[in-house]
């Protein structure tokens, strides 16, 4: 196994070392560790020359290197040094050095020992990896080369190879076609159609609900085109209500906003003492010509002279200091209710009345309002001189609306009414309440009510229609339309017309009509279309209902496959009690008791990929782990991961069971691993050798990190399961103590396990950071007979398991 890292996970592989003796005259040395006058020469072969201990100065360890052998049948692999030692022992200059080649040395050792890892983190993707022993068990060979051509050659060794495989790319750009590019791309599209067809008529949940909703869209469709033509009357009907009603909408939200300017205004007037006893100022209309004994003394407003029934002569109040000082500070605050009250231009005037007599006004004359709007004409003014000291209580044509406000508890609205200022404006007052006892009363048909007078806010009518975009709105709707308002005159109802489109008179027959909730005297729309209620419809909305429902089918298929192949992607990655973990933001820590851990990697498999490209090599590698992993699934084991050449897989996790049963499962899978190992051969006939471990005990298994998480094994167990694989030998599964003993308890097989011994007849092999430790090959099995005690042993399993089930977390 080369490349694998030192955490938890996967522990490093020894790393293979090369003794290399510096001789006097040149020598013959093949990285890969193959002897030349063997007669298995390789290409790519480097030469060294004479050497100083200036070339390796800066490499010198104080201590001499001690010597490792290589076993030329690649049976065990050497004693491991620690990963990326290097040691040197620099020669004196023109001193003799020699070789070490399959454990016989030549010469003095004063040499360097370089390691596998860190020829490797030199070389990168070259196919000269420096090393002692070769997983295929090749022997060594030599070539000449200096050790500054090695050094040399390692830096260099990368970068050619990436140039190289650049300039092979350029060559296959330049004979790819257009055309090519397109069968591919059409090749592409049909394999991901031929997958998403597969895996939508092969899953019920995708295909039934997909079906399912194309009938039911198209059934609802024919229905509802069934009936359309019919119902096209009372929808346009309903369409037009819709219209009328949003245009109700949009006044009674532009009345409920100049509410706010009514209240805003009362309460100043309730709190600051300036405007607090203006009604008494102003006082009961009193004219002296019909009451000159009660008039004489009396301080109330007179009558305007000239229009004593309808105006109140305001001079004598406001024309002095303190009257000035009144209507500055009205100024100021009605200009500021009116800039923050979001009626723009349609707000044209604020007024106060109090007793109800139009005493203060703002603006007193209003342009800026009227620039721009094409319902006016230009250089329009409203004048509001002419309403100043306005009675509306004894004014004919007002008395109606202002008897109405001094009762009210709310906000009266009326118009849109023409004023003595001129234009078309809508009128909204709000009584303002005080104490009578301090003398804020007004007589209304001889009723007394508490009320100090009333506000006024004014609306311009033409800026409220365009605000709207009734107009506009109705054109675009095909629709016309005429807005009215009834008056009460003389007790008769009297309807006029407020608004209306330019072809409204297709409205006097065949429309709908509906009452507004705008206003206080009743205004109502009629609402219909240019072509009528009933216009005629193609059968094309039938095509149409087919096509609609099948796109929608097909994107809802779409969908669903789209889940159900992430959903089988991520339970491929990790068991789906991690995946929901994952999902509700947990960490994913399990505690597992007993496992058994596989380990294998391909024996002389850094050789092998020398002498293939990575396209052949990734895909031997496919080939034979995706037969490994149908094994996996077979036997219900956990595959783990794959790093490089090396397959990882457990038992007993994340689905626990019993220890012997995942010894007993693993075990199998080794052997017929082995067993599809023996019948595979790469595309150009070649042969592949494996080597195994397995190991068993406690681990704990979880997700670390957040970006690419990976369901990943940590603990001793795993250690030792690569330990085993790392000591094994070629075609043989080699398992620890532990597993040995599980599989003596395994529930249905028999397992063949043998003793490992070395040459000597010692028992058991050397592990790195263990020791001496007796290891077993597994040779075969045999499946037990079935008998009344296997089946209560297997009873007491099935219990073991139920209650193992549950895993331990947050260990």
């Amino acid at each position: 196994m080369t490349g694998k890292s030192s955490n938890g996970t996967v522990p490093d592989s020894p790393p293979a070392e090369v003794d290399i003796m510096m001789p006097s005259s040149p020598i013959n040395i093949d990285v890969n560790g193959e002897d030349v006058d063997g007669g298995i020469t390789r290409r790519n072969t480097l030469t060294t020359s004479n050497v100083s201990s200036s070339n390796i100065a800066s490499d010198q360890d104080p201590t001499p290197p001690s010597t490792v052998e290589a076993e030329s049948n690649g049976s065990e692999r050497p004693a491991p040094a620690e990963p990326g030692s290097v040691s040197d022992s620099a020669p004196e200059p023109g001193s003799s050095v020699s070789s070490s080649v399959n454990g016989e040395k030549t010469g003095q050792r004063v040499g360097r020992r370089v390691s596998y890892a860190d020829s490797v983190q030199s070389t990168g993707s070259s196919t000269q990896n420096t090393k002692s022993t070769s997983r295929g068990g090749s022997s060594r060979r030599s070539s000449s080369m200096s050790m500054g051509g090695i050094w040399g050659d390692f830096t260099r060794r990368s970068s050619v190879w990436e140039m190289d495989s650049l300039a092979s790319l350029d060559d296959e750009v330049d004979r790819f076609s257009c055309k090519e590019c397109c069968v591919e791309r059409l090749e592409s599209a049909g394999r991901w159609l031929r997958s998403t067809l597969a895996t939508a008529f092969s899953k019920p949940s995708i295909f039934i609900p997909s079906l399912l909703l194309f009938i039911v869209l198209v059934v609802c469709g024919l229905l509802i085109v069934y009936g359309f033509d019919n119902a096209t009357a009372e929808s346009r009907k309903q369409t037009a209500i819709s219209v009328a009603e949003q245009t109700d909408l949009f006044f009674v939200r532009v009345l409920e906003n100049a509410f706010l300017p009514l209240f805003t205004m009362s309460m100043f007037i309730q709190e600051l003492p300036e405007f607090h006893d203006l009604d008494l100022m102003v006082g009961d209309r009193c004219n002296p010509a019909s009451d000159p004994l009660n008039c004489t003394e009396s301080t109330s407003a007179p009558p305007l002279a000239g229009k004593e029934t309808t105006h109140r002569d305001l001079a004598g109040l406001f024309n002095t200091t303190e009257g000035r000082i009144i209507q500055r500070k009205f100024d100021t605050i009605a200009s500021s209710i009116k800039e923050n009250s979001g009626l723009g231009k349609a707000l044209v005037n604020i007024q106060l009345a109090p007793k109800g007599v139009v005493s203060m006004l703002y603006p007193m004359v209003n342009c800026e309002d009227f620039v721009g709007n094409p319902r006016v004409e230009e250089g329009y003014c409203m004048n509001n001189t002419g309403a100043w000291g306005h009675d509306l209580l004894n004014d004919p044509k007002r008395v109606g609306i202002a008897r109405a406000t001094v009762p009210a508890k709310g906000v009266v609205t009326a118009g849109p009414l023409n004023l003595i200022q001129g234009g078309d404006t809508f009128i909204a007052r709000l009584p303002i309440n005080m104490d009578p006892d301090e003398g804020h009363i007004m007589v209304v048909d001889n009723v007394t009510y508490p009320c100090w007078g009333f506000v006024v806010v004014l609306l311009d009518w033409s800026t409220l229609k365009e605000q709207s975009n009734i107009y506009k709105e109705f054109e675009n709707e095909k629709m016309q339309f005429k807005l009215t308002r009834t008056d009460m005159i003389n007790g008769e109802e009297v309807v006029k017309s407020i608004a209306e489109s330019e072809n409204s008179e297709i409205c006097a027959s065949g429309n709908v009509t509906l009452d507004l909730d705008t206003g206080d005297n009743g205004w109502g729309i009629s609402v219909c279309f240019n072509d009528g209620f009933s216009p005629n419809y193609k059968v094309w909305a039938y095509p149409i209902v087919f096509i609609g429902s099948f796109i929608f089918m097909i994107l809802l298929m779409l969908v669903l496959v789209s889940k159900t192949q992430l959903e089988s992607i991520l339970l491929r990655l990790m068991p789906p009690r991690a995946i929901e973990k994952l999902r509700r933001g947990e960490t994913i820590v399990e505690k597992y008791d007993m496992v058994t851990i596989f380990f294998s990697d391909i024996v002389g498999y850094t050789k092998m990929s020398s002498e293939m490209t990575p396209q052949e090599v990734m895909k031997m590698l496919n080939d034979l782990y995706s037969k490994f992993d149908i094994e996996a699934a077979k036997h219900g084991i956990f595959k783990v991961e794959t790093i490089g050449d090396a397959y990882i897989a457990v038992a007993g996790c994340p689905k626990k069971c019993s220890g012997p049963e995942a010894a007993q499962r693993m075990a199998l899978f080794a052997l017929d691993a082995m067993k599809i190992v023996k019948d595979y051969q790469t595309d150009d006939g070649a042969n592949v050798c494996i080597r195994a471990g397995l190991a068993s005990g406690p681990c704990v298994a979880g997700v670390i990190g957040t970006a690419l998480p990976k369901y990943t094994l940590f603990g001793d167990t795993v250690n030792f399961a690569a330990r085993m694989e790392q000591t094994s030998q070629k075609m043989k599964i080699q398992i620890s103590p532990s597993t040995q003993r599980m599989l003596l308890d395994a529930p249905a097989y028999d397992f063949e396990c043998v003793e490992r011994r070395d040459d000597s007849g010692e028992l058991g092999v050397e592990l790195k950071g263990k020791g001496r430790q007796y290891t077993y090959w597994v040779e075969s099995a045999t499946k037990m007979s079935t008998s009344p005690k296997t089946d209560e042993i297997a009873a007491e399993k099935a219990k073991m398991v139920d209650i193992l089930e549950q895993p331990e977390e947050n260990v």
